[in-house]
């Protein structure tokens, strides 16, 4: 579905920043996230950036935020 691919798309994207920044931070000597700490930090990213997306009736964003936080 669009909306499943949508969310993928997302999903991706905030892992590899949320990996790339953590990789990132070690090498410079910024402290360890755990792998509970990262999975937080995607899951708040994503829900941020859907629900500041702007929002039409029956539109694919509004759709994407019930199934993303229905997944909670």
């Amino acid at each position: 579905s669009k909306v499943g691919q949508f969310l993928f798309r997302y999903l991706f994207q905030a892992s590899l920043y949320a990996i790339w920044t953590e990789w990132n931070g070690r090498k410079f000597g910024e402290a360890h996230t755990s792998a509970a700490g990262l999975i937080k930090t995607i899951d708040k990213q994503i829900g941020n950036r859907i629900s500041s997306l702007k929002t039409r009736k029956d539109s694919i964003y509004q759709k994407a935020i019930v199934t993303w936080f229905s997944f909670r």
